[in-house]
């Protein structure tokens, strides 16, 4: 039990970072962030078992009840009688789980058929502790899914044991997005008198908070207007994912070649820190400091934050904004943020999908649904709503293409689309835990309470304890 007892912590910790990682409305990509870490079933990374557990083999006739954790907000019920009128053998139950609950599933063998995940910050972990099947046989012979079609983000689901987008496939992303662009305002840097920067070229991240700091108009100690919102729900502060988004056109790696342990001391993580602490103190945008809770979505549709950190998919909530949809024209997307002389680079920050899971009690049923949701009617669905990107060369026409606003984005993303190729380095054994753990050093910097020297000391320490552990973890079963 020491093992399960462990990877519970560990599993709960995580829940509290991501309990404000939402997902965007209808089922859009998720942004920045993964699910939480999971638990094993005693399988290495690599298998190639790619039938799962074919124990309880269905009888003709019978019916079987294939269960998801994907959401009912990205498999609507219409989908769901669709699917099972063209497959009437098979019931679809959508099982609504938080990580807690998850872990505890998997530590009893009771998880769902189809798990929804991260492939970022995700899919690694769960190979390493033989959750994912392999899908590569299946998917090698699939007239759905076909190899020719699918765009290189999906080999964010491959994994080999060390590498992301190597080896095996385990999964695919439902949709995903450039998830570090810039939308802005027009009426915002309209009302600060700064004129919106060229969409050709990407601007580094110090110039984007240089242009925030112009872009925020105070009335004394009152802001009247934020010049960043880091993305729709969180604060404007440094994050763990936008780190690593930073890193990655940095060139530089934290992880250790075997990923058994990381280092924060770099001076790219110095100059990433120094950057936003100094963005928190001169409020441009909601913190801590300032204790604002208006999340960064509100103000940026009451012309209150003229940029704001989200891919793709969050003009698809643009266009379902009540207010914003009169006036589509005010909005536009800017492409990914790079680091100083760094790489140019616009990764996806979730690529959010599913695995099978390898104890399936119905492998081939838990394929039938797999292949129809993610290249059947809901991943046309998905493209023509614009809330996140399709992950088939074929289904990019699909995408919303009618207003100017839709014509502006996609003008940008047709550049992005050059650049996605990258994924972030995510040290499988950390995953989403880095976000609390750099959270909880670097916040007392904004009140003067620590330097940088002793928050880079500590989060190295904290990081590498958990990587252990989860290490440990696996190692003990």
């Amino acid at each position: 039990m020491r093992k399960w007892s462990i990877m519970l912590t560990i599993v709960m910790a995580v829940a509290v970072v991501l309990s404000g990682c939402g997902s965007s409305n209808n089922g859009g990509a998720t942004n920045n962030g993964g699910n939480a870490l999971a638990t094993n079933d005693g399988s290495n990374a690599g298998g190639n078992e790619a039938t799962g557990n074919t124990g309880g083999s269905v009888k003709s006739g019978e019916v079987v009840t294939i269960r998801t954790s994907i959401s009912d907000g990205e498999l609507s019920k219409e989908q769901i009688a669709e699917f099972e009128k063209e497959h009437p053998n098979i019931k679809v139950e959508i099982e609504t789980v938080d990580a807690t609950k998850l872990a505890a599933q998997l530590a009893t063998g009771d998880a769902p058929d189809v798990i929804r995940l991260s492939g970022v910050f995700d899919l690694p972990n769960y190979v390493i502790k033989g959750i994912a099947l392999d899908l590569t046989d299946r998917m090698n012979v699939s007239t759905v899914l076909k190899e020719d079609d699918l765009l290189p983000i999906t080999n964010v689901y491959r994994f080999d044991g060390k590498t992301v987008g190597a080896g095996p496939i385990y999964g695919l992303p439902k949709d995903w997005s450039n998830d570090y662009a810039i939308f802005y305002n027009k009426k915002a840097f309209e009302a600060a008198g700064v004129a919106v920067p060229d969409p050709t070229t990407p601007l580094t991240w110090p110039e984007v908070m240089d242009l925030a700091k112009k872009l925020t108009i105070k009335d004394g100690d009152k802001i009247k207007q934020y010049g960043l919102a880091a993305n729709e729900w969180g604060k404007t502060e440094p994050n763990f994912n936008n780190l690593l988004q930073y890193l990655l056109s940095a060139g530089v790696d934290i992880s250790m070649d075997d990923n058994g342990s990381v280092d924060f001391d770099k001076p790219e993580v110095r100059d990433y820190i120094n950057m936003w602490v100094d963005g928190v103190k001169n409020n441009v945008g909601p913190n801590s400091v300032n204790n604002d809770q208006t999340s960064g979505g509100d103000l940026f549709f009451k012309d209150q934050a003229a940029m704001i950190i989200d891919g793709y998919w969050y003009s698809g909530a643009i266009r379902s904004n009540e207010g914003a949809k009169t006036h589509l024209a005010d909005y536009g997307m800017l492409p990914t943020p790079i680091a100083p002389n760094g790489t140019r680079v616009a990764p996806t920050g979730g690529a959010t999908g599913a695995i099978i899971n390898k104890t399936s009690k119905h492998p081939d049923e838990a394929w039938t649904f797999f292949e129809w949701f993610f290249g059947g009617t809901p991943a046309d669905d998905r493209a023509k709503a614009g809330w996140g990107l399709p992950i088939f060369k074929s289904k990019m026409d699909l995408l919303p293409k009618e207003t100017d606003f839709d014509k502006q984005i996609n003008t940008v993303l047709q550049d992005e689309l050059n650049y996605t190729s990258q994924y972030l380095k995510v040290n499988p054994y950390l995953a989403g835990g880095g976000w609390s753990i750099f959270d909880k050093y670097v916040q007392p910097l904004y009140f003067g309470k620590s330097n940088l020297d002793e928050a880079i000391k500590g989060m190295t320490k904290d990081a590498n304890v958990a990587i252990q552990e989860a290490k440990d973890a696996i190692d003990s079963q």
